[in-house]
């Protein structure tokens, strides 16, 4: 027989393990902590960007073994980019994942592997992206077929690609918030083919394929969510947009850049409700717009349209910065002061060195073809211009790697200089591409600001 107090000290027991259990359980709901580590073989940069929606929300240093971690106390389970240089890549956190990345620079989008808890559906993601990029090269061919042969290796790429998804999909046991990722990959790039399709047959054909469309060929655009929040601001979706809409601006035979790009905002204003969604995409199109149409009359009236549409604030802001630039930049003004630097690291004021017409390129490590295709157009000019100038402006915070390059490279026909600020640079030149080129007077103002030294009509503009 117990006694009383036996009595009483198991009931406490039972009440204090009770209230523990559930106290554990409370703190393990409520427990969002996560890990991300990992090694980058060849780095570009000493760092990683770590960004959600993107916004940079950490800067994960690269230590002196190619190494980087980070402890998360609290992350919300979603979709993120990490990007390292020009080169991006998606990885998905679910609750409490310990995931490390192991990344070669030299073949980025193929020597890439997770390891720890999340890796499969991650590595899933990997292997489906670089598929992307594979089967883009090997289909691009068949967009100059006829329809029929079009639509059955489009059609066949999608059925073995689906049948890869649902079996990773049975074998990993994905949740549904992943898979709404996993499958708009796969949808929506067999439908941005076929968007792509009647475009790209008349540049291969010289032949206006659409009249001979199947009636209900545009369907599919009848099954893409427009208005999904966790859309917004991943590639395979805002990549569709964008095609999309210069697919349906050029059914509409509209001739001027001004005139299809009003179009596209009013066709985003009507065909998308949800705000967020909608002022993504408006951003995208004011962005590119302004970048390519420098007549300031039509600038005015193209952002008096986009401010009657967007809702977003800080994006307003930005987009009225770029315009701020952009008017700076015009004909025969002076390219706002920079920080550069020369080869010996001593500070170089560009606009007080101009003593000839000047041409100015960009270019960066992590993009070295293209430096040295520019190098070479440079040499090439330097023949059948010189009254020209040429000056070759990396973009790198490497200071040690771009003067020994710089060095041992010794071309006679380039000042050499190192931004210390690309940032500053990007906003105040907007550099938003390597081929943007600047040519300047021997007065050192500006005669061409959106130029691109590769372009056949370029010697036109000198």
């Amino acid at each position: 027989m117990f006694g009383q107090n036996s009595i009483y000290k198991c009931l406490f027991l039972s009440i204090t393990t009770l209230l523990c259990s559930c106290s554990k359980k409370e703190i393990d709901k409520n427990d969002f902590h996560a890990y991300f580590g990992g090694e980058i073989i060849n780095p570009n940069a000493s760092y990683i960007l770590f960004c959600k929606d993107n916004k940079v929300i950490d800067t994960l240093h690269i230590d002196n073994f190619n190494k980087f971690s980070k402890k998360f106390d609290s992350l919300t389970p979603g979709m993120y980019i990490i990007k390292h240089g020009d080169k991006t890549k998606y990885v998905f956190f679910d609750k409490n994942d310990s995931l490390n990345l192991r990344i070669n620079t030299k073949d980025f989008e193929h020597a890439s592997s997770f390891y720890g808890t999340g890796k499969n559906k991650n590595n899933f993601l990997l292997e489906i992206f670089a598929s992307n990029i594979d089967n883009k090269n090997n289909l691009d061919f068949h967009y100059g077929k006829d329809y029929k042969k079009f639509k059955r290796s489009n059609d066949s790429l999608k059925d073995a690609r689906t049948a890869f998804y649902l079996r990773r999909k049975t074998e990993i046991g994905w949740n549904h918030d992943f898979d709404l990722y996993a499958k708009a990959i796969i949808d929506l790039e067999y439908f941005t083919r076929l968007e792509i399709y009647p475009l790209a047959h008349s540049e291969y054909t010289n032949k206006n394929i659409k009249d001979s469309l199947p009636e209900n060929y545009y369907d599919f655009r009848k099954k893409i969510n427009f208005n999904n929040e966790k859309l917004s601001e991943f590639a395979p979706f805002t990549r569709y947009l964008a095609i999309m809409l210069n697919s349906i601006v050029s059914e509409k035979n509209i001739e001027s850049d001004f005139d299809k790009n009003i179009a596209k905002l009013k066709i985003v204003d009507s065909l998308i409700s949800n705000q967020k969604v909608k002022n993504k995409i408006l951003n995208n199109i004011a962005f590119v717009y302004l970048l390519e149409d420098q007549n300031i009359v039509n600038n005015n009236e193209f952002l008096k349209q986009y401010f009657e549409i967007s809702t977003d604030s800080t994006q307003q802001n930005e987009i009225l910065k770029i315009k701020k630039s952009i008017k700076n930049l015009n004909d025969n003004n002076r390219l706002p002061k920079v920080e550069l630097v020369d080869v010996k690291n001593n500070p170089f004021d560009l606009n007080s060195n101009i003593k000839k017409n000047t041409i100015v390129v960009f270019w960066t490590k992590n993009a070295i073809n293209h430096y040295n295709a520019s190098q070479k157009k440079i040499n090439e000019l330097a023949q059948t211009h010189p009254d020209y100038d040429f000056v070759s402006i990396n973009i790198d915070h490497d200071y040690d790697y771009w003067s020994k390059l710089i060095n041992l490279r010794n071309n006679p026909n380039t000042v050499d200089l190192q931004a210390k600020d690309f940032t500053n640079l990007k906003d105040l030149w907007i550099v938003n591409r390597l081929n943007r080129t600047i040519i300047l007077n021997k007065d050192g103002s500006i005669k061409e600001v959106f130029a691109n030294i590769f372009d056949e009509d370029f010697e036109e503009k000198l």
